[in-house]
């Protein structure tokens, strides 16, 4: 992500933007999977179903950038593409790519939205595969890093409530510390991740379908000792987020933690440019300040409010206990 001090060259900037929507387009369209192993064009073009003019072309520009080998008019990806595409590892990049894509394009309305206008966006559970493997293809590291900093903060906890948990990785992270975990979450984000990544199969894992922005103490039976909220706050208005903070402390036990994970203005080096991309992607979504933070929390009832940066994608922990 870019930040304030860093110097934007336009033309290279320009060239990496149509590399970056290359491999994204490349990726769709299933070329990296299907060079796992050596083909001609001929191969290529009747497993794909494609254009065979287009795939040349598409296939010579890979090569000339090192992401695809060539031999004998034979094609095979490059071996510093497949951690990238194709292996699930620390460098895979394959989830969130086609996320970035639909992020890029929604960003191409921005002239319209600054006028004012409201562009018509997409569906959301058209984009609920896409968002969520995106979502899943971040390292582990950076959830368990935040589990780690909430834990040493509340070393008591028993159960915790994921606030649109998405595909589970701070959930998992949770159980593995030896938590109860719930994740709420959208019916159609639930029926989702259920199966395709097996959370369904985590035996102190419930999934609990609803609406996080509505009246939600009625929908549990039990109280929690940590409610985490990560990357929710960005995508609501400064009056919806306090609604929010208000139902979780009647949610959480005494001396319970709200935890929310989000990048803070003022603070985050990618804030800002983060906030852009919710102009773009959100009808009410923003970047908060710490001081905004701090207010929602205190007027919520909450103490001993904490900021914590964290190392791993220059996000902030933001905590407070119920008295």
């Amino acid at each position: 992500m870019w930040n304030s001090k860093e110097e934007l060259d336009i033309e290279k900037a320009g060239d990496d933007a149509n590399k970056l929507v290359l491999l994204g387009s490349a990726l769709k369209a299933g070329i990296f999977q299907a060079l796992g192993t050596e083909k001609d064009i001929a191969t290529l073009n009747e497993e794909l179903k494609a254009d065979e003019r287009a795939l040349f072309i598409v296939l010579e520009a890979l090569c000339s950038m090192g992401y695809v080998d060539k031999s004998h008019d034979r094609y095979i990806i490059a071996d510093k593409a497949r951690p990238l595409f194709l292996l699930h590892g620390e460098e895979y990049v394959g989830g969130y790519l086609p996320h970035l894509m639909n992020i890029l394009k929604s960003w191409l309305a921005l002239p319209e939205i600054i006028r004012g206008e409201r562009p018509e966006r997409e569906p959301v559970p058209r984009d609920i595969p896409v968002f969520m493997h995106a979502m899943a293809s971040r390292p582990d590291t950076i959830a368990e890093e935040a589990v780690s900093q909430i834990m040493i903060r509340k070393k008591d906890a028993k159960n915790v409530l994921d606030l649109g948990g998405g595909p589970g990785k701070y959930s998992r992270a949770f159980v593995e510390r030896g938590l109860k975990a719930v994740l709420f979450d959208t019916e159609e984000v639930i029926d989702y991740v259920s199966t395709t990544f097996n959370l369904s199969q985590i035996e102190s894992l419930t999934l609990v379908k609803g609406d996080f922005t509505q009246d939600i103490e009625n929908v549990f039976n039990e109280k929690f000792d940590i409610v985490f909220m990560g990357n929710i706050c960005h995508i609501y208005s400064e009056n919806n987020n306090r609604k929010l903070i208000r139902h979780v402390y009647n949610l959480l036990n005494k001396k319970g933690m709200i935890a929310i994970e989000d990048f803070v203005r003022g603070r985050s080096p990618h804030a800002e440019i983060f906030a852009v991309n919710m102009l773009a992607n959100s009808e009410e979504g923003n970047a908060w300040s710490e001081a905004q933070y701090r207010e929602w929390l205190t007027d919520g009832g909450f103490q001993g409010v904490e900021v914590i940066d964290l190392a791993k994608k220059g996000k902030q922990l933001i905590l407070g206990f119920k008295v």
